[in-house]
This record gives C-alpha cells, sequence and structure tokens, in this order.
C-alpha cells in the first residue's frame, strides 16, 4: 500500500476557501462565491458593493451628481418605473433606484428626495384677487336690477322732494336735477301740466341762481335730457316721467 504525499496532489480547486473571490472593500472583505466585476475599475466586489456609487469608483466618468451610470451587465435590477433594462441604467443618488435613461431624472422616478412641493415640474400660476385683475370688463347690469335701482329713486324722490304742496300725488312728476357747480342731487315735484319754463322758474327760485330767461341778450337757464335741449313752451311730463335726472345750466344767448 502506497501513500501519496501532500504535495503530489493538488486540492486547491477542492479547497471551499478558494472557491469565488473576496470583496476588494477592506472593511467587507465578503467571500462571494460570484463575485461581480467592475467595468469601470475592473476591482471584484460582493452583490452589496458591486455598484460604483457603493464602492466610491474613481474611474467613473463624470456626470451629474444625482445619478451614477452603471452598465446592464452590472445589476440585474430593471428600471423601478418601466420594469426596462438599458445597454446603461442609471443608479440615482437620491433614492438609490435603478432607472433607464428615460427615467433618470428626479421628476420622472419621482425621487423620494424630493421635497414634497417639488415633485412636479409644471409651474403653478398664482391666482390674483378679483381686484387685481386689470382689464376684466364688468358684469352689466341687468334689466331687472336697473328697475329696481329706479324704483329705490323715486322712493327717495317722493319722500324728499321740494314743490307745491297743492298739487296732487296723483298728478305729481318727480325730477332730480343736477346742476354743473356741484354732485349733490335736488329732487323736486313738478305738476304733468306744467311747461318747461315754469319747472325752470321754481327751481331757480329755491335755489336762488340767476334767471334772466325773460330778458334779451343774457344766458339762459335751460334744462337738458340726455344731452338734448327741452323746449322751454313744452310740456315738462311729454318728455320725461316720475324718476328721470335733468341737468340745469346756463346756455350763451
Amino acid at each position: 500500500m502506497t501513500t501519496e504525499t501532500s504535495g503530489s496532489r493538488d486540492t486547491s480547486s477542492c479547497d471551499p476557501v478558494h472557491i469565488g473571490e473576496q470583496c476588494s472593500i477592506a472593511t467587507c472583505g465578503t467571500l462571494d462565491f460570484l463575485p461581480i466585476t467592475c467595468s469601470f475599475c475592473n476591482s471584484v466586489f460582493c452583490k452589496t458593493h458591486h455598484t460604483p456609487n457603493s464602492h466610491d469608483c474613481d474611474k467613473v466618468p463624470e456626470r451629474a451628481p444625482s445619478e451614477v451610470a452603471v452598465p446592464a451587465s452590472q445589476t440585474s435590477n430593471p428600471c423601478h418605473v418601466c420594469q426596462t433594462t438599458d445597454i446603461v441604467n442609471v443608479v440615482c443618488e437620491g433614492c438609490g433606484s435603478v432607472c433607464c435613461m428615460s427615467h433618470r431624472t428626479l421628476e420622472q422616478h419621482t425621487c423620494t428626495s424630493l421635497p414634497s412641493n417639488q415633485t412636479s415640474s409644471k409651474p403653478t400660476l398664482p391666482t390674483l384677487p378679483s381686484s387685481q385683475n386689470k382689464g376684466v370688463t364688468p358684469k352689466r347690469k341687468g334689466a331687472k336690477s336697473l328697475a329696481l335701482e329706479r324704483k329705490v329713486m323715486l322712493m327717495k324722490m317722493k319722500n324728499k322732494s321740494c314743490g307745491p304742496g297743492s298739487i296732487p300725488l296723483s298728478e305729481r312728476l318727480f325730477i332730480n336735477v343736477t346742476r354743473t357747480t356741484t354732485k349733490e342731487p335736488c329732487y323736486y315735484h313738478f305738476s304733468r301740466s306744467w311747461p318747461v319754463g315754469r319747472c325752470v322758474d321754481m327751481v331757480s327760485e329755491h335755489l336762488k341762481m340767476r334767471n334772466n330767461n325773460d330778458k334779451v341778450g343774457h344766458d339762459v337757464l335751460t334744462m337738458s335730457y340726455n344731452g338734448a335741449d327741452l323746449p322751454m313752451s313744452g310740456i315738462m311730463s311729454e318728455f320725461t316721467e316720475s324718476g328721470d335726472t335733468v341737468l340745469l345750466y346756463y346756455q350763451p344767448p
């Protein structure tokens, strides 16, 4: 029976210690039976440190700080957004997710490192208060609104109008008389049968306005309605109705 010496047989290939390779990270040294070689620095790493970002690979080409390129052959993880594997995938330094080139930006793969108010790149337009919406055409008042305003105005005229108390209420014509010298309204009631000249005389006497309408060569105190001068001999109620506003002014001779 012969005994083989220890040197006559190579048993290194059967030694479990020599199966696989240790991770090149000094603080790791993990024995990985399926080691991965970095295509940038050609060092061997375990599955934990095989990405360039995890072992601080100094051979990776310069790229945006938010992404590190990783050859697809170096990782078995597809893009976590579309589940596809490109020739070169990207590992986001913000969240560590593997992304294809189409979803490499922070917004495209909704990176968790983004603040909640920046997850969307679409700008939000500010809303201006209604008082700052310049150039907006104001809404026109409807017929009902105008009728209500006229009704309210007529009620004020009836309560505050000046004129002869002898005129029956049913025969009164309530008019708002304005002047060029003041914006303060003056409410009067006339008889529906009165001519315009008599209405002018009554108002001028009450307001103590100069009235030389009976003299030639002097300014004529005139009543105007909607831009048209009213004839002195015409009946006031034929040109106006209760609630209307007329202008009293001096017209050159």
